[in-house]
C-alpha cells in the first residue's frame, strides 16, 4: 500500500454507514458489553456485520486462552439475548483463537476466516471497519492468512497507552506476537490510547443509577455488573475503556487524533520508534460527557 493510500483511509469516515466487525473479549471486564451493545445500538451509523470472540487468560475470570474466548463467545450471545438482538445477530458470532501466537504466524479460527473474507468483500473506496477492544489474535491471523486485507480494511483498537508511555497494557501483553504483527503490518490503524486517553471514560455507580438503572434488563444487567465489580463503592470510578473504540467512529466531535509513525513493539513491551516508518491515526483525547450521553440514551432506549 502506498502512503498517500493509507492516509485516506485513515482519515475520518465522513457520513453513511459503516460496515463494522467487533472483537472482543467479551466476558474479561465489564465494560466490554458497554462497548458491544453501544456498537449494536448505532445502526445510523454502524451495520455490524459480525461479532468474533477473542481469547484472554491472566486475569481471576480465565487462566487459558481458549477458556476466556469461550467464555467470550458465550457472553456475546447472551448480550444479544438481553438486546432482543439473537435472531438477527446469533449466526454472526464468530469463536476466535484458542490460543495465542506462538510465532508470528496465523491462529486459523472461524472469527480470522471471517474477517478475511468480509474484509475481501470490500474495497479501499468503501472499506470494512474493525473495532479491536481485545488481545488482536483473530485479527492478526487473518492478516498474516491474508495479507492483502491490509488495503481493505481500518482497525481501531484499543491496544497499549500512549506513545510516550508504554505498551505494557493487558490487550497486548497477552499476546506480543499478535501486536508486532499488527503494528508491523501497515494495516490502516487508528490506536486508542488507554492510559491517559481512553482512561478519561469513567463512570460511577451514582451515575449509573441515575441514568439507566430500571430502564430495561440490558441496563439493570450493566449496572448490577459494575456493581459487583465494584466491591467497596465509596468515592469510587471505572473507566468504561471499550466504548471508546465504538464513540471514535461514531461521530467526529467524541476525539481528537494526529497522524503519527506506526510504533514497533519490542520483545520487552517498550515502544521504539522509527519515524520511516509508515502512519497511523493515534488519538489524543476525547470527550467525555458527550460520549456517556450518547451511550446512556442509547441504553435507555431499548425497550424494557
Amino acid at each position: 500500500m502506498k502512503e498517500f493510500e493509507r492516509v485516506k483511509l485513515l482519515e475520518y469516515p465522513a457520513g453513511g454507514v459503516l460496515d463494522l466487525v467487533i472483537d472482543t473479549d467479551t466476558a474479561t471486564e465489564v465494560d466490554d458489553p458497554f462497548a458491544v451493545a453501544y456498537a449494536l445500538l448505532s445502526p445510523e451509523r454502524l451495520r455490524v456485520q459480525a461479532l468474533c470472540a477473542a481469547p484472554f487468560s491472566m486475569n481471576e475470570r480465565a487462566q487459558d486462552p481458549a477458556d476466556g474466548m469461550e467464555q467470550s463467545y458465550r457472553e456475546l450471545l447472551h448480550l444479544l439475548d438481553l438486546l432482543g438482538m439473537r435472531e438477527k445477530y446469533g449466526s454472526r458470532v464468530f469463536r476466535g483463537s484458542r490460543t495465542y501466537l506462538a510465532e508470528k504466524a496465523p491462529v486459523p479460527s472461524p472469527a480470522a476466516e471471517e474477517l478475511v473474507r468480509l474484509a475481501l468483500a470490500h474495497t479501499p473506496e468503501r472499506p470494512l471497519y474493525v473495532a479491536a477492544i481485545g488481545a488482536v489474535t483473530n485479527v492478526a491471523s487473518a492478516l498474516l492468512l491474508q495479507p492483502a486485507i491490509a488495503e481493505r480494511m481500518v482497525l481501531v483498537w484499543l491496544a497499549g497507552d500512549d506513545l510516550d508511555a508504554t505498551p505494557n497494557v493487558y490487550n497486548v501483553y497477552q499476546d506480543v506476537k499478535a501486536a508486532q504483527v499488527v503494528f508491523d503490518s501497515g494495516v490502516p490503524l487508528v490506536h486508542m490510547p488507554c492510559t491517559p486517553v481512553s482512561s478519561h471514560l469513567t463512570t460511577c455507580m451514582e451515575e449509573l443509577e441515575a441514568c439507566i438503572a430500571g430502564k430495561n434488563a440490558l441496563c439493570d444487567y450493566l449496572t448490577d455488573s459494575v456493581r459487583d465489580y465494584a466491591g467497596d463503592l465509596f468515592a469510587w470510578s471505572k473507566p468504561i475503556w471499550d466504548i471508546s473504540v465504538v464513540a471514535y467512529l461514531l461521530s467526529p466531535d467524541f476525539a481528537e487524533s494526529e497522524l503519527t509513525t506506526s510504533p514497533i513493539v519490542t520483545d520487552n513491551l517498550t515502544w521504539s520508534r522509527d519515524y520511516h516508518r509508515h502512519l497511523i491515526r493515534n488519538v489524543r483525547r476525547l470527550n467525555r460527557d458527550a460520549i456517556f450521553r450518547d451511550l446512556f440514551r442509547k441504553l435507555a432506549s431499548l425497550p424494557s
